[in-house]
């Protein structure tokens, strides 16, 4: 498949005449965006249309609302929740691991993408390989209901209320919230459908991630980046290949 590159050239995309083109609040299939740009290159493929509208969503000047259809304008920026125990541990991390690298997230938010509905709360905290073991023993302290993800056996529902201590993946894309480092939403979709620990079946992680990509802005070259560095960017390809962009 010949894919232009992610440098693709302003002119190439029209985005002027796109943007004057296109209705506020009025959807437009990709066939129709395929016809926009073939008034300009009438042999443009089919494969070059999607890469400039995945170019255009990365951009923001398109934003998908589910079935392969589009509006103008960018999505909403995912900004996870912070409870009282991940202020805990950043505040825990920021005094006495100050040069470790972490991130926290919870399942929680999961409920906001899912088919059906979890009724527990898991908290995770990923950090780099050499401190994981300090860090568990220290945030243990504090919260009795903690684990190393090796001395995990059990479903994970039967970890209710309790933190998960993980390595760390060198490169996972983490957020800033109010000085508290959080996972990313390109970090937790991969993390979901690619670690057996978590339930999801392939009907469900499809769901998952047309849900999530139709609400938030996400960057899906910089998820492809965090799954090729645990070895799994063929497996979210295939998802992001099995759901209309």
């Amino acid at each position: 498949m010949q894919l232009e590159t992610e440098t693709i050239m302003t002119d190439k995309l029209h985005i002027e005449e796109l943007r004057n083109t296109l209705k506020e609040n009025v959807e437009i299939s990709i066939q129709e965006i395929a016809e926009f740009y073939r008034k300009f290159t009438p042999e443009t493929p089919i494969s070059t249309i999607r890469w400039r509208i995945h170019t255009l969503v990365e951009r923001g000047i398109l934003r998908n609302v589910g079935r392969g259809r589009y509006l103008l304008g960018k999505k909403n920026t995912f900004v996870p929740n912070v409870y009282h125990r991940t202020e805990v541990v950043a505040d825990m991390m920021r005094k006495e691991f100050p040069l470790v690298a972490y991130c926290q997230w919870d399942m929680a938010l999961v409920n906001a993408f899912a088919q059906h509905l979890m009724n527990y709360q898991v908290f995770f905290v990923d950090v780099e390989r050499d401190a994981a073991e300090a860090v568990y023993y220290r945030i243990r302290e504090r919260f009795r209901r903690t684990y190393l993800l090796r001395n995990i056996n059990e479903e994970l529902k039967e970890y209710n209320d309790c933190i998960i201590v993980r390595n760390l993946t060198t490169g996972t894309p983490t957020v800033d919230v109010e000085g508290k480092r959080m996972a990313s939403l390109e970090k937790i979709l991969v993390d979901l459908a690619v670690d057996k620990i978590f339930p999801f079946q392939n009907t469900e992680i499809y769901h998952i991630f047309e849900n999530s990509l139709e609400a938030y802005d996400i960057n899906t070259s910089k998820m492809l980046r965090y799954a090729a560095r645990r070895g799994r960017r063929k497996e979210i390809e295939e998802i992001l290949n099995g759901i209309e962009l």
